[in-house]
């Protein structure tokens, strides 16, 4: 490869599609996003049309949009979830031994329960939007690792239970789903257990269609790399990040916890082994890096609970029309951000964190993902005035909101230690990333530098699926995965940034009570649920 060779990277996100190109260096040439739509045609229902994500990636228009897809945050599929649950297979035991509803799994059971019959028989193929994305791009049914095993209960590497790898036919059988089982599983996303690959990330599956290349304006026959699922995307371009020009070496990433902060927030830390965790998904084997497990842990909720609390509050238009008349360019948020200083300022506060001293947040309006796995869940607020319509008050529940996502990642965190997992440093990308504020108060709570990356944070994950992108073309012409895909992130990414805490243990003790306090309203829910049911 030389400076002239380019690879293009694609993110589907939850409301657009970005793409990103990026030299062999590893510099962002450009990037460009087209957004698509979501329906929501019942509560809890989401849905979106996979030729409408299609034409997005292509940046074209395309109006008939026929709504195939179930989205990861639609909560449909709650009884399914239940039932699978309730079979205590051991396969669970890599989702944190509770099948979540926001998996594959429940939602294809949902769909066999509520589907026509000659509807059900008629899906050729169900996939993972990766999976869909490459095989609208080949032509080939040959589905990414990440996707398989992290979302669909596929079962890769030795975790010491002799399980056998590929499918999991008697699970399958036991949930109610016999007739894929007896199909050899050819109807999802991809060939099946017999003579099935499913590819690490970035691994060379095949080159572009005439008809892929046409729509996407290149070339055919351009190499395409095996996907990941979005959040591995952003951990692939963050988490080998250079600190100073000083590329990490696989055991000092092992210690970094990557975060991908966008309308929800994934979790992913590394290991050498096989660690199960309580309420976190994983360990999954060969999803990201091929001989390293990798556990998830998650907030259903980050960027959506900002949104909701901030937009819900009597004062937010005048936030945005202050935000606006001060710099059409200037974020609501960063508006805030300013705002919090001049209260802190005006109160004579020693520390903006103070500000929230007799108001508390659980962040759990959309259910409890990691580490509690706990759909059930919902926020709660603690310490409300009359005093909520002021421009004052919306600043101060924003900064309390802030710092409850701050602390249920401290809690993922707290969970993955225990467990066995050595965590130092905390790698974030995604829109929250850029938000100065959440990344100060992210680096108190934790205790921990928080690391951003050089490309933006907003950018890393479509860097990373140009990264992967990367190891598409070296792979073609070397099937030995082992080394490929770190070192491309070892040498393409960096850092732009490093937060750290405050050496301030007045601050410290703060954090650490506000802690035990939302710790205890989230059992006090716990209790008053029960209460309920007597």
């Amino acid at each position: 490869m030389n400076e002239s060779d380019v690879f293009l990277g694609v993110d589907v996100g939850s409301g657009s599609s970005r793409a990103a190109l990026i030299t062999a260096s590893g510099k962002l040439l450009a990037i460009h996003s087209t957004p698509f739509s979501t329906s929501r045609p019942a509560p809890d229902f989401f849905e979106q049309s996979s030729d409408e994500i299609w034409s997005s990636v292509c940046n074209s228009n395309f109006e008939d949009h026929n709504r195939n897809i179930i989205m990861w945050c639609d909560h449909r599929a709650k009884e399914q979830a239940i039932r699978i649950t309730d079979t205590r297979h051991p396969i669970l035991k890599h989702v944190g031994g509770v099948m979540s509803l926001e998996m594959e799994l429940p939602k294809t059971l949902w769909l066999k329960d509520n589907m026509p019959p000659e509807k059900w028989q008629s899906i050729g193929r169900l996939f993972d939007l990766p999976d869909f994305l490459t095989w609208r791009a080949t032509g080939d049914y040959y589905p990414s690792r990440c996707s398989v095993v992290c979302k669909w209960c596929y079962k890769s590497g030795d975790d010491g239970s002799g399980e056998q790898q590929g499918w999991p036919s008697d699970f399958l059988r036991q949930i109610g789903l016999g007739e894929i089982a007896d199909a050899d599983c050819q109807k999802l996303c991809g060939v099946g257990n017999a003579g099935q690959h499913v590819h690490f990330a970035g691994e060379y599956i095949g080159g572009l269609t005439e008809r892929a290349a046409t729509e996407l304006g290149l070339l055919p026959d351009t190499p395409v790399g095996g996907a990941v699922i979005d959040a591995y995307a952003g951990a692939i371009g963050t988490m080998g990040a250079k600190l100073n020009g000083v590329q990490p070496s696989v055991d000092e990433a092992s210690k970094r916890i990557s975060l991908i902060c966008g309308t929800s927030s994934c979790h992913l830390a590394m290991s050498k082994k096989s660690i199960f965790v309580p309420g976190v998904w994983g360990p999954f084997f060969g999803v990201m890096l091929p001989d390293m497990w990798v556990a998830e842990g998650g907030q259903s909720s980050t960027g959506q609970l900002i949104d909701h609390l901030t937009k819900s509050h009597p004062a937010y238009g005048l936030a945005l029309l202050n935000a606006q008349s001060a710099n059409p360019n200037l974020s609501v948020y960063e508006y805030l951000n300013q705002h919090l200083e001049t209260v802190a300022k005006e109160g004579s506060a020693v520390n903006v964190a103070y500000l929230t001293r007799k108001l508390h947040i659980t962040p759990d309006h959309h259910g409890n993902r990691s580490p509690f796995a706990d759909e059930t869940m919902r926020g709660s607020i603690s310490g409300l005035d009359l005093n909520n319509d002021t421009l004052d008050s919306l600043a101060v529940l924003y900064l309390a909101a802030l710092q409850a996502l701050a602390i249920g990642t401290k809690q993922i965190i707290e969970a993955l230690v225990k467990s066995g997992y050595t965590i130092e440093t905390a790698c974030i990308s995604g829109g929250l990333s850029l938000n100065r504020m959440f990344v100060r108060v992210l680096a108190d709570v934790l205790q921990m530098p928080v690391v951003l990356p050089g490309t933006g944070g907003d950018a890393a994950v479509v860097v990373g699926a140009a990264v992967c992108g990367v190891v598409a073309y070296e792979s073609k012409s070397n099937a030995n995965m082992e080394s490929l895909l770190w070192d491309a992130m070892a040498r393409l990414t960096e850092a732009s940034d490093v937060v750290y805490p405050e050496n301030d243990v007045a601050l410290q003790k703060f954090y650490e009570n506000k802690y035990k306090v939302v710790e205890k309203m989230q059992q006090d829910q716990r209790d008053y649920n029960q209460i309920m049911l007597e």
